[in-house]
């Protein structure tokens, strides 16, 4: 059976937003924009998924959150895909929804990342794909599906991406987020931000600091090993950089990964093991190796 439920009301839809929203905020392993994960169990780490709507089902099927009370899920990067009609609207509103309800329904174990094209969207940022703007794409699928009750959807999408942590942190030095700051950002990066609440000043383009975690590219392995000693982390994995085999080693701690097409990866992670760049690359796993009906 689909994941995917058909006819979802504005109604439903409102109430699942603002109920994840308000989930992701009080959240006893929050403490500001970091998330604390316990000292057992396991943790499933995903790359951009990008309305990638068979890796989201199997992703979600084989986690098994309701049988795996122990297991945790990150997601992030979850709007913005390719299902597009003849008018260029696309509803990757209904991934969204599918991640609001599995966080109303698994509050403790589903955890997201804030990500530029959530940043995007809520700004009204360009960002182009195909000729078209993917904001402009995902206004028109909700104006087409929800009609006069659209505004108050954006509002509340909006409250909810901007409810996200920035980083996902374990007791074992594993550090999740959705990328790095450039390399001629990470020293005067600010890394109090991930201790306090955020502001108008951290999103501003190029100069704030949530904006340049989740924006930034190509960090040098130097890099990392700054950012990594400043925030306590032995080994890093972010997505938000393409990769067309799903996965690539950017030095000895870091990994970048990709969920959003068909080489697309996840990872499956112990949260007592002691891992080392080796150990990790054992733990990714290919979507399309997955056996799951969608």
């Amino acid at each position: 059976m689909s994941l995917y439920a058909q006819n979802i009301s504005a109604d439903d839809f409102l109430e699942a937003l603002e109920t994840a929203k308000e989930e992701n905020r009080l959240s006893g392993f929050r403490t500001g924009q970091r998330v604390r994960l316990p000292a057992s169990g396991e943790v499933w780490m995903t790359g951009d998924l990008h309305d990638h709507r068979t890796n989201i089902t199997k992703l979600i099927k084989a986690a098994d959150l309701a049988n795996n009370p122990h297991r945790h899920l990150v997601l992030h990067e979850i709007i913005h895909g390719d299902h597009y009609d003849p008018d260029g609207a696309e509803d990757s509103w209904k991934s969204l929804y599918l991640a609001a309800r599995l966080k109303c329904d698994f509050s403790n174990q589903v955890h997201f990342l804030l990500a530029n094209h959530d940043l995007a969207q809520v700004f009204g940022d360009g960002i182009m794909k195909a000729g078209q703007s993917v904001c402009d794409a995902f206004h028109k699928g909700l104006k087409r599906d929800f009609a006069d009750r659209y505004h108050y959807l954006e509002a509340a999408v909006s409250d909810f991406l901007l409810s996200s942590p920035l980083a996902i942190q374990t007791e074992n030095g594993l550090w999740f987020s959705h990328s790095l700051p450039r390399n001629d950002e990470i020293d005067g990066f600010d890394y109090g931000v991930f201790d306090r609440e955020l502001n108008g000043e951290d999103y501003k383009r190029r100069t704030g600091a949530a904006y340049q975690l989740i924006w930034g590219r190509g960090v040098r392995p130097d890099g990392v090993a700054k950012f990594a000693e400043k925030v306590g982390a032995k080994l890093i994995i972010t997505g938000h950089q393409p990769q067309e085999m799903g996965y690539h080693f950017n030095g000895d701690q870091h990994l970048i990964i990709a969920s959003d097409h068909n080489q697309g990866v996840y990872m499956p992670l112990k949260l007592d093991a002691d891992y080392d760049m080796e150990m990790l690359q054992t733990r990714i796993r290919k979507f399309v190796a997955l056996d799951i009906q969608v």
